[in-house]
């Protein structure tokens, strides 16, 4: 089981949990704002739909120095889950994050790319 929370600053703006053996996602939205939910207007996400989500909070796989990224980051291989693990899928071009169950992360002290 996978859970975690999805949020825009410190406002968790949904609750995720993901069961491999079921090949089930559940997305619970506290917010109306598609553009701060992980899945947008998809109220019924699947193992696929989750799979392009984390990838879509990484660096391209194609990326130039994508090699170095991974070895910085500790990873042998490109694999979106494990790179967002570690990077929380923090982007500068928004002020999304992800925290996974059992962290206490803060958005100001830990997360926070830019003002």
């Amino acid at each position: 089981m996978l859970r975690f929370q999805y949020l825009k600053k410190d406002q968790v703006t949904a609750d995720v949990e993901v069961d491999y053996a079921t090949k089930t996602v559940t997305c619970r939205a506290y917010t109306e704002d598609i553009y701060a939910l992980p899945f947008g207007v998809n109220t019924s996400p699947s193992i696929a739909d989750l799979n392009r989500f984390l990838e879509s909070r990484c660096f391209p796989k194609d990326r130039r120095n994508c090699r170095q990224i991974l070895d910085d980051l500790g990873l042998e291989e490109y694999i979106p889950l494990e790179i967002v693990r570690k990077t929380h899928g923090r982007q500068l071009e928004d002020y999304c994050w992800i925290r996974f169950e059992g962290e206490a992360l803060d958005y100001e002290r830990d997360i926070r790319l830019r003002d």
